[in-house]
C-alpha cells in the first residue's frame, strides 16, 4: 500500500492528482470505499490481497457518501475517472434509473453466481456485496437490560439522551419506516410514521449524519439509545465501548450496500476482476472478521466466534425487512421536506 491510496472524489474529478511513481507502469483502478473503520477493514480484507493477486493493477481509493457518489457519476458520465462505486441502494437505484452503471457480466464476474439470490439486482446492473442490520443500540451506563422493542426509544427516561439518524442518510429512511411500522403504516402511507416521530421529539438530543458522530456521542456519555447499524455498534463494542445492540421483537431492516462499475470506465476488465474478488469467499470471510460485514456469498462458512457478532444464523436473514428502494427513491424528496418541517424543527 502506498501513502497515496486515499483520495477525495472531488479532487479526482478536477484532474489535479498525481500518481505515485511506482503506479505509473501499472493499470490504475480508482474505487469508492466508505471511510473510517470500514475503509481500514476493506483495505485489509480486499484491496491489499487483491493487489497481491493482481500485481498489474494499482488500486486508488476515493471516498464519498452515497448521494455525493451519485452526483459524481453524473458529472463524469462522459469521461469516467472513478471506475468502481460503492453506495447504499437508495443511491444505486437512482444511478440505475439514470443509466449511470456499466452492467455486470456473470461470465467475467463468476462469483455473482454464488450469491444468495436476494443480493443480485435485476439485470445485474449492480450487486450487493455485504449486509448488516439496523440495530437498536444502547449505552449500558444508562440501560441495564436488553430493550425488547423499538418502543424503548420513546421511553421518557431517555429524554435528551435519544439520538436519531437524519433523513439525509439511508439510516434516517430506515428509522422513518420503523416508526411507521410501529404505528401501523406502510411504505405508501407514512402519515402514521411521521405522527409517531413527532411524539419522539421530546426525547431527541440530536440527529446524526455520520457514524463517527454517533460513536462520539456514545463515547462522551451524551447518548443512551439510538437506531444504528450492527457493524458499527459491534466495532465500537470490540474497541471497548460499553454498548449493546439487538434486533428487537418487531424486527429490523436489512442494510445491504451495493458495488458497481461506473458507465464509461476505461478499465472495465480490471473493475470486473476487483468486484469478483470482493464477492469471493476469501474476501467475504475476511470482511466478516475485520469489519463485521455479513457475507452475501452463500459458500462462506464463518467461525462461531465471528458469526456471533453478525446478524446471521438460522432464520435471521430471512427475518430482516427489505426496503423497496425503487419506490422510495421517487418519494424521498417529499419525505425529506416533510421530515425537516415536522420532525427536525420540533
Amino acid at each position: 500500500m502506498t501513502n497515496f491510496k486515499r483520495l477525495a472524489a472531488t479532487t479526482l474529478l478536477t484532474g489535479l492528482t498525481a500518481l505515485p511513481l511506482h503506479a505509473q507502469d501499472k493499470e490504475v483502478l480508482t474505487v469508492i470505499v466508505y471511510g473510517g473503520s470500514f475503509g481500514d477493514g476493506w483495505t485489509k480484507s480486499v484491496i491489499e490481497p487483491f493487489e497481491a493477486a493482481n500485481p498489474d493493477i494499482d488500486v486508488q481509493i476515493a471516498t464519498g457518501l452515497t448521494m455525493q457518489t451519485v452526483a459524481m457519476m453524473r458529472a463524469q458520465r462522459d469521461d469516467a475517472t472513478i471506475d468502481v462505486v460503492m453506495m447504499d441502494e437508495v443511491g444505486a437505484a437512482q444511478a440505475k434509473a439514470e443509466g449511470l452503471f456499466e452492467p455486470l457480466d456473470a461470465e467475467s464476474i463468476p462469483n455473482l453466481n454464488d450469491l444468495y439470490p436476494r443480493f443480485r439486482s435485476e439485470d445485474d446492473v449492480y450487486t450487493k456485496f455485504m449486509y448488516v442490520s439496523q440495530a437498536l443500540t444502547w449505552n449500558k451506563d444508562y440501560i441495564d437490560e436488553t430493550p425488547a422493542s423499538w418502543e424503548a426509544m420513546w421511553n421518557p427516561d431517555y429524554a435528551g439522551l435519544t439520538v436519531v439518524p437524519d433523513i439525509s442518510t439511508s439510516h434516517g429512511n430506515f428509522f422513518l419506516l420503523t416508526a411507521n411500522d410501529l404505528a401501523g403504516g406502510n411504505v405508501e402511507n407514512v402519515d402514521p410514521g411521521f405522527e409517531k416521530l413527532q411524539s419522539l421529539t421530546p426525547n431527541i438530543l440530536t440527529f446524526y449524519t455520520q457514524h463517527a458522530q454517533m460513536a462520539q456521542l456514545f463515547a462522551q456519555g451524551d447518548a443512551a439509545i439510538t437506531s444504528w447499524t450492527s457493524d458499527r455498534a459491534q466495532g465500537a463494542i470490540d474497541a471497548g465501548a460499553n454498548l449493546g445492540w439487538t434486533i428487537p421483537e418487531e424486527g429490523a431492516y436489512i442494510i445491504d450496500s451495493t458495488i458497481g462499475i461506473a458507465k464509461g470506465t476505461k478499465h472495465l476488465e480490471a473493475a470486473q476482476r476487483y468486484i469478483d474478488y470482493a464477492l469471493s469467499v476469501e474476501a467475504q470471510a475476511a470482511n466478516a472478521e475485520n469489519t463485521y460485514l455479513a457475507p452475501v456469498n452463500s459458500k462462506v462458512e464463518l467461525p462461531e466466534a465471528v458469526a456471533a457478532k453478525l446478524p446471521v444464523g438460522e432464520g435471521v436473514l430471512d427475518g430482516l425487512k427489505a426496503v423497496d428502494w425503487d419506490y422510495v427513491t421517487t418519494v424521498r424528496p417529499e419525505w425529506t421536506e416533510r421530515w425537516n418541517r415536522e420532525v427536525a424543527t420540533q
